[in-house]
């Protein structure tokens, strides 16, 4: 109460300096920074060609909800809740929604998205453009390469190795991207980064793409933990 009284007669004090002219324009001011603060800050659109034409919709208020503790940038998986008060938006951020701005931070809808015939579920995540046409997010392994080393362990150690792999396969996070939008079935395919993308990423910038080969496993190669301080610094990120 003392901060919110010492800010009122601030406030009292330079309307008592200026001029009525002066009022009206400063007031104008004030309402449109808040204006600004409380509604241009979270907006959504419903497809990819929408992002890439900048075609958003404004929404008021846009409550974002994660169970990890971590504020890291780069926390992956579809880890985030997004929701807002009015139950229409709700059901468009649930079901309708491709992509969400909160602030300067983009969450993506993993609802649709696609690797390999595999969905990553529902949630968001978030990412980040890249290149000219893509945007990229982290999450786990999905797809055959999961699948392959979660019955190897399983063969070799029994169920409890199965239960094991899958665990690492949470904490293994790998990026994915997205270049294009929703097939006919309303799915967005996205690619997983490889050493085959890498190679087209990085291909023009030798000594990146000799960082990236100095790790021999290509498990661990490919991690998002290897890959996204390569990318960074071949300024492929905007």
């Amino acid at each position: 109460m003392v901060k919110y009284d010492v800010f009122s007669k601030i406030f009292l004090y330079i309307c008592s300096q200026i001029s009525m002219d002066m009022k009206k324009i400063f007031f104008t001011f004030i309402m449109t920074v808040i204006c600004s603060t409380v509604c241009g800050q979270c907006r959504y659109c419903t497809t990819y060609e929408d992002f890439m034409e900048d075609r958003w919709q404004q929404v008021d208020t846009i409550y974002c909800k994660s169970h990890q503790k971590s504020r890291q940038v780069w926390i992956g998986g579809n880890d985030y809740t997004l929701s807002s008060d009015d139950k229409a938006v709700n059901k468009i951020l649930k079901k309708e929604a491709f992509a969400v701005m909160l602030d300067d931070t983009l969450y993506v809808n993993c609802r649709n998205l696609r690797y390999e015939k595999t969905r990553f579920g529902g949630g968001y995540t978030r990412a980040r453009r890249i290149g000219e046409r893509s945007l990229l997010f982290v999450n786990k392994m999905i797809g055959r390469e999961a699948q392959n080393n979660q019955v190897a362990v399983g063969f070799f150690f029994g169920a409890v190795g199965g239960v094991i792999s899958a665990s690492n396969n949470v904490k293994k996070q790998v990026c994915y991207v997205i270049s294009d939008g929703a097939n006919s079935k309303g799915h967005i395919v996205v690619r997983m980064i490889d050493d085959n993308l890498m190679n087209q990423m990085i291909g023009t910038f030798p000594d990146l793409y000799k960082e990236y080969y100095a790790e021999g496993k290509t498990s661990k190669r490919i991690l998002a933990t290897h890959v996204i301080p390569i990318l960074e610094k071949a300024g492929l990120f905007m």
